[in-house]
């Protein structure tokens, strides 16, 4: 939304950098009441003790405990608190972790090495069902944070106790006969057999892993967990088999291994502190955040406005605008008329209610206020079926009760229905256009700008730095464009094949450590489950029937034909369609891998126990 002035061309222009300033006052103002460590206290204290309290009457008693009552106080407490329940959430979430590894004493002196526990990543991802970046990340910034209450010989990813190549020796021989004789007991799965293979195979080459380990432990690490998976990798290479992956059987012996020196540490450490010392407090640093001014509903505020929500949702029904006046003690008000896009403007036709506004000054040379809204509503108000409508027209799909999906990179393949649909043109415009940026524009601005700064062109590189600047902005916006589309089109699809059972892949997955192909597919492809979950709301709504969304665990649905049972084995060369190793058939492994997907989530669905959301 956009903020007009009257007046001749240099009188507007006057007008707004002036508006501009008097927001940015109002903004650095702001900073100063959030960031005092009293009202930090007291905003703390209140998430803490009541974390249901609502943020109108939160407010009201930072004001009350620090004697602030300005308005610009309202929109700074308002952001405390709201970061304040934020830090609350994240030391109930650490405190958590350091229970969890009170309990596992090998996967504690693992996090103490590595900063990673896969088990107890695992326990908490099923846990909290989040996505698991930000269960690890947690996990990981959570070691980084404890290593101020560490000794000063046991440092993170730089000093372990010290082994000498004869200790680690008798180390992996010690685990070794210690998982030789669990392989001889009935109740061991195959999964912890073939581990036991690895320990076995390391111990068989032992002079030429011990060195190797002995090395790695004594040497400080950047990283301990990428150090290790090279490492795993030289090993698997120099003994000879480059397919085996020992990553796993090396971490688990350097855990035995210095169990003894680090164990009583971690348990010492992890009982004596607190999750309220590790998480930091929130605006505790002194950068300028240039948060927005928030223009909460029935308060006089520092930005004048017409009257309340109601007042001026019916003013934005009517006109489509209204005025905001920027005030200045001792100074004239200025006038700025806000006008409301068509999409905002047709929510609030549809019964939305204004819950805020929000204001930020803008940077030079421009110096154009950002104006936001925050809109409430029933859910339903939200979702826009015109789009989908225009598509489901241009599209044709069988019918079918069940609906799978196999979800790839940007390409003729992003999405693979078990069902024949055609993509539309305007979905391979959009992703020409973004492989356009990507793979031509970006490159050769990223060449001349390395190529300016050495030959030290000091204009020339400042302008073509900004003109990349602009071109990764516009990738971001066409991407968000991309997602917006493909949400209606999905819904478009399942509409025309009047499907009650959609099903999709789990995408809650780590795209770290995945490399070339895999790791652009993960990131680029549209693998939010809101897209998904906002797609099937449409189609429900306009198929008047609740479409059930199954995701299903996407293991071995690209591998495994559909028809036959056989195994397809992708390379860089045949990715896309794949000879069947069972009955020699030419298989498109996108759509196979939808047609996997479909089944699976349909004996999900079948089961007593199904995982399954209605969504409408």
């Amino acid at each position: 939304m956009g903020i007009k002035f009257d007046g001749t061309k240099e009188e507007k222009r006057t007008q707004e950098k002036e508006a501009n300033l008097r927001v940015k006052g109002l903004q650095i103002q702001q900073d100063d009441i959030y960031h005092d460590e009293s009202a930090i206290k007291t905003a703390l204290n209140i998430a803490r003790t009541q974390p249901k309290q609502q943020s109108k009457f939160a407010v009201k008693a930072i004001q009350k405990a620090k004697q602030n009552y300005s308005n610009i106080a309202d929109s700074a407490y308002y952001w405390l608190y709201l970061a304040s329940k934020g830090t609350v959430d994240r030391e109930k979430k650490v405190a958590e972790i350091m229970k969890l590894l009170l309990n596992w004493d090998d996967q504690a002196v693992e996090w103490f090495i590595f900063g990673r526990s896969p088990r107890v990543e695992n326990t908490l991802f099923y846990r909290w069902k989040l996505k698991r970046l930000y269960v690890i990340n947690l996990i990981s910034s959570t070691r980084w944070q404890i290593d101020k209450f560490c000794t000063p010989d046991i440092k993170f990813n730089s000093f372990l106790p010290f082994l000498t190549q004869q200790e680690v020796e008798d180390n992996i021989h010690a685990f070794c006969t210690l998982k030789s004789q669990k392989k001889q007991t009935k109740n061991v799965s195959d999964k912890a057999r073939k581990f036991i293979k690895k320990i076995e195979l390391i111990h068989d080459n032992l002079s030429i892993v011990a060195p190797y380990l002995t090395s790695w432990i004594n040497v400080p690490q950047k990283s301990r967990w990428k150090s290790l998976k090279r490492l795993s990798k030289i090993i698997s290479d120099v003994i000879g088999l480059k397919n085996e992956n020992l990553f796993s059987a090396l971490r688990a012996i350097i855990v035995f291994a210095l169990s003894p020196y680090i164990e009583k540490n971690v348990s010492r450490i992890l009982q004596h502190v607190s999750s309220e010392q590790i998480v930091k407090p929130p605006f505790m640093k002194n950068r300028r955040r240039n948060i927005p001014i928030i223009l909460l509903m029935n308060k006089d505020h520092v930005i004048l406005r017409p009257g309340n929500s109601s007042q001026m949702a019916e003013l934005v029904k009517k006109n489509g605008m209204f005025d905001l006046a920027f005030l200045l003690k001792k100074h004239t008000r200025i006038y700025g008329t806000l006008v409301f896009s068509s999409k905002v403007r047709n929510f609030i036709e549809r019964g939305a209610k204004i819950k805020v506004l929000m204001v930020q000054s803008g940077s030079k040379p421009g110096c154009k206020l950002r104006i936001s809204v925050v809109l409430e509503g029933r859910h339903s108000i939200f979702l826009s079926t015109k789009l989908t409508e225009n598509i489901s027209k241009q599209i044709k799909v069988k019918q079918t009760d069940a609906l799978g999906l196999d979800v790839n990179r940007l390409g003729e393949h992003i999405l693979a229905f078990s069902v024949k649909a055609k993509l539309t043109k305007e979905l391979k415009e959009l992703m020409k256009r973004y492989n356009r940026l990507s793979t031509i524009e970006i490159p050769k601005l990223s060449s001349s700008l390395k190529n300016y700064g050495r030959l030290n062109h000091s204009c020339r590189y400042v302008k073509v730095r900004g003109e990349l600047q602009r071109i990764y902005k516009k990738r971001s916006n066409l991407l968000k464009e991309i997602k917006n589309y493909v949400t209606h089109y999905i819904a478009a699809v399942i509409i025309k094949s009047k499907c009650k059972i959609f099903c999709i892949e789990d995408f809650r997955i780590d795209p770290r450590g995945k490399r070339g192909a895999l790791a652009k597919a993960i990131y680029s492809m549209p693998d939010d489950e809101n897209i998904f979950e906002k797609a099937v709301s449409v189609a429900s709504l306009i198929l008047k029937y609740n479409v059930s969304l199954i995701s299903i665990d996407p293991r071995r649905t690209s591998s495994l034909h559909n028809n036959c049972g056989g195994i397809l084995k992708r390379t860089s060369k045949s990715y896309d369609i794949v000879k069947c190793n069972k009955c020699s058939k030419q298989v498109n492994t996108h759509t196979n891998a939808a047609l996997n997907i479909r089944d699976k989530g349909m004996k999900y669905y079948d089961s007593p126990f199904p995982h399954a959301r209605g969504m409408g």
